[in-house]
C-alpha cells in the first residue's frame, strides 16, 4: 500500500496544481504502472493531508482517479462560468457559497472535485483545509477527454443520488450544456441559447458567449 501512495503522490509532481520537486525519476516512472488503485477512506484521506489536499485524485467507489488540468478550452468555459455565477452573487446579493475545484466528501465516502460548486445560504458550509462535507445545491462539470466518461457516468450518478439539485454538464466539443434535475427532464442547450435556472432567479446566461473561446 505504502507503494501505491507514493506512486500517487508522485502522479501529482507531473501536474501543475500540485508542484513538488525533489522526487526521484524512478518513483514518477512508476506510476504509469498505477492504473486506479483502491484506497479506504482513511487512507485517501491521510495521503491528502500530508499534502495539503492539493493532489488531483479523486475517491471513487474505493478507486482513486487521477483527474489532470483540464487546460485550454475547458478552462476557459469553466471560468466563463465561474465569473457568470459570482457577477449574479454580486448583483443578487447571494449569501451562498460559489467554489471552483473544491474537494467534497459525498456519503459512503466518495471524495469528488467538481469543477464548480455552489451551495444556498441556508446550506453553506464551513470551511476547513480538507474536503466540504455538505453536498453541493449545484455541481458544473466541464468535460475533457481524461474525465468524460467518470463525469457523465459515475460521478453524474453519485452526484444525483447524493441529493446535488442540479448538474450542468458542460461540452467543450459539441458546445452545450446538458442541464441535469432529480425532478425534471434533462435540458440539452447549445449556442445560442440562454441558460436560465429557477436556483438562480434572474440569471440569463448566453451560451455563445460561453463558447466564445
Amino acid at each position: 500500500m505504502r507503494g501505491r501512495l507514493r506512486g500517487l503522490a508522485a502522479e501529482s509532481e507531473r501536474l501543475p496544481i500540485a508542484p513538488r520537486a525533489g522526487l526521484p525519476a524512478s518513483i514518477i516512472e512508476a506510476v504509469a504502472a498505477i492504473a486506479h488503485p483502491r484506497l479506504d477512506a482513511a487512507e485517501y484521506a491521510a495521503l491528502q493531508a500530508g499534502v495539503g489536499w492539493r493532489l488531483s485524485v479523486e475517491l471513487i467507489d474505493g478507486e482513486a482517479v487521477v483527474t489532470p488540468p483540464t487546460g485550454g478550452q475547458a478552462a476557459s468555459i469553466q471560468g466563463e462560468l465561474f465569473y457568470a455565477l459570482r457577477r449574479w452573487q454580486e448583483s443578487t446579493a447571494d449569501g451562498g457559497l460559489l467554489l471552483q475545484d473544491v474537494f467534497v466528501r459525498l456519503p459512503e465516502d466518495q471524495y469528488l472535485a467538481p469543477d464548480i460548486a455552489w451551495w444556498t445560504a441556508q446550506r453553506r458550509p464551513a470551511l476547513s483545509s480538507g474536503a466540504v462535507d455538505v453536498v453541493p445545491d449545484l455541481v458544473v462539470e466541464v468535460l475533457s477527454p481524461a474525465t468524460r466518461a467518470n463525469d457523465l457516468g459515475a460521478k453524474r450518478e453519485l452526484y444525483l443520488g447524493a441529493g446535488v439539485g442540479e448538474l450542468w454538464l458542460t461540452d467543450p466539443d459539441a458546445a452545450t450544456i446538458v442541464r441535469v434535475r432529480r425532478d425534471a427532464p434533462n435540458e440539452r442547450l447549445a449556442r445560442g441559447d440562454q441558460l436560465e435556472s429557477a436556483a438562480f432567479p434572474g440569471l440569463a446566461l448566453s451560451l455563445s458567449h460561453v463558447f466564445s473561446g
